[in-house]
């Protein structure tokens, strides 16, 4: 029997994975594929001997070996009946006849993400989880956390949540007997790109609030020299797409960026006037300047502009 666990959602590919190693109450077999060859991928398929044991072999990204992987694809209806074959990948070439044999042959389970658009069905799982692991968390930290795991998807202009940071961060949180916002800020920080993205937005759109508890974030878990390398490079790009002319998309082209990054640059640089942008990149200059002069430190940088940005 052959199963493929197929999809970019980690913990529900684990998940998967453990609950056919209880099924089959088998010792798995964990082989890596970077020593795979075809001859032990014949013995692994079509079983050793008459006498051979029952087996539970388990190969991670096999299609990174892709002539083993065309190999299986001509053997996949050769699997013995003593041999139980997990494959888990995260990505398949639909479009080959590698995949369309073994997703002919194998049981399909999707490990398929959450996407941003499922805040809602997160946050019910998330719930669930931390009840059973004995985690006390109110409403808003739930949504808190789910929106800190928030992550670029494969798909463009697509973000997913990742489960398996939220299971690792509960995990974390359950030696805890109150859990607070600056314990759920330790173990689930968010990704400095998109804290640094959103700063930047929230500043121009002058949510006062949220920039000063983004900032405090920042402060916990990122290096400050980068962070302020980041801010000012976002708002390099802001001003350059503003300048430009055209649609996002050929403004992408134009400038090497991602569609939906210049996308989201346009909407802001709305908001600002060309006298705006002008003393605003000034005094980024100058920032900058100061800092690697060792004039102030980085963190004053940072809230001097993002203030400047909400004060303009």
């Amino acid at each position: 029997m052959i199963y493929l666990i197929l999809g970019e959602n980690t913990y529900k590919a684990e998940q998967e994975l453990r609950r056919l190693i209880a099924t089959a109450s088998l010792e798995p077999e964990h082989i890596d594929v970077g020593t795979l060859s075809a001859n032990t991928l014949a013995d692994i398929v079509r079983g050793g001997s008459l006498f051979s044991e029952k087996r539970l072999v388990i190969l991670r990204q096999l299609s990174e070996q892709k002539a083993l992987l065309d190999t299986l694809a001509e053997w996949v209806h050769e699997v013995s009946t003593d041999t139980t074959l997990v494959l888990r990948e995260t990505k398949l070439d639909k479009r080959t006849k590698a995949y369309k044999a073994i997703v002919k042959a194998a049981k399909v389970l999707p490990a398929e993400p959450l996407l941003e658009r499922d805040h809602g069905l997160a946050e019910e799982w998330l719930r669930k989880l931390a009840r059973e692991r004995g985690v006390k968390l109110s409403p808003t930290q739930v949504q808190n956390m789910v929106q800190r795991a928030i992550v670029a998807s494969e798909k463009p202009s697509t973000r997913s949540i990742d489960q398996m940071q939220l299971a690792q961060a509960i995990k974390a949180l359950s030696v805890l007997d109150t859990v607070s916002d600056g314990a759920i800020a330790t173990v689930l920080p968010p990704a400095v790109h998109d804290t640094v993205f959103d700063l930047l937005e929230m500043a121009t759109r002058r949510e006062t609030k949220r920039v000063d508890g983004l900032l405090e974030d920042l402060a916990r878990s990122e290096d400050p020299h980068r962070a302020m390398a980041l801010l000012m490079g976002q708002w390099a790009q802001l001003v350059s797409v503003a300048v430009a002319e055209g649609s996002s998309a050929s403004i992408a082209t134009e400038l090497g960026m991602h569609p939906y990054v210049a996308k989201k640059m346009q909407q802001l640089a709305t908001e600002f006037t060309q006298q705006q942008l002008r003393t605003l990149t000034r005094l980024a200059a100058n920032l900058d300047a100061g800092a690697k002069l060792s004039q102030f430190a980085p963190w004053d940088g940072v809230h001097r502009f993002v203030h400047a940005l909400a004060m303009r």
